[in-house]
């Protein structure tokens, strides 16, 4: 595994984020809207059968308490449950098991713990809205490394540039500085296509601060 460089003050960013998410009751108060949010968001927009995806061995990236996890388990072959605090992993550990087909790793916030060519599929949703473009463009390069040719990634990001250069949290949902071109432009600069795009109104309010992106290795 070569894990891809990262640009001075990478790790940093996502370690600030982070510390965000050790101890947060968002985890319990999202935990119930999970079956909606796959009925109504992913699952359409995901659109398995029709855009191939192989679900064979998938990682749920920033997985925290699992609740994505739990849906995905069914689906899946082999899990990997990845998140930067060991804490959660742990929890995940316990909510899960010892089931063979799942892999509990913590990693840095920028890289993603596997070798290269492994992944059939990475899921991201409901964290990368909060990260900065430094470390979402960090995981578009680790995706290109570590997804099988034709693997697809699924992320879910901010579609908000009002706070660029300044600080997310003042941001009324925490969204950091990201846009669905600027999502295109990383994924091309990294070697990935893009499968399909939307905008996301996370606020309900019109307002389409999020965005979901669906790629795929050459």
């Amino acid at each position: 595994m070569t894990q891809t460089p990262l640009p001075p003050g990478t790790l940093e960013a996502a370690q600030d984020v982070g510390r965000d998410w050790i101890e947060a009751p968002y985890f319990a108060e999202a935990e119930p809207a999970a079956d909606l949010q796959w009925a109504t968001i992913i699952l359409p927009f995901l659109q398995i059968e029709a855009t191939g995806i192989d679900l064979s061995v998938t990682m749920d990236l920033a997985a925290g308490r699992g609740r994505n996890a739990a849906k995905l388990l069914p689906m899946v072959g082999r899990l990997h449950i990845v998140d930067i605090h060991a804490s959660n992993v742990a929890l995940c550990r316990a909510r899960f098991g010892d089931d063979p087909r799942i892999a509990y790793q913590a990693n840095d916030g920028c890289s993603l713990p596997v070798p290269d060519a492994a992944l059939s599929f990475l899921f991201c949703f409901d964290a990368m809205v909060h990260f900065d473009s430094d470390v979402v463009r960090a995981y578009l390069a680790e995706a290109r490394r570590a997804l099988l040719p034709g693997g697809h990634a699924f992320l879910h990001h901010s579609n908000d540039m009002s706070l660029a250069g300044g600080d997310f949290r003042r941001h009324p949902h925490w969204r950091n500085t990201m846009s669905l071109q600027l999502m295109r432009h990383y994924a091309a600069k990294e070697g990935l296509e893009v499968v399909c795009q939307q905008p996301l109104d996370w606020a309900h309010d019109g307002s389409d601060i999020d965005g979901l992106t669906l790629l795929r290795a050459p």
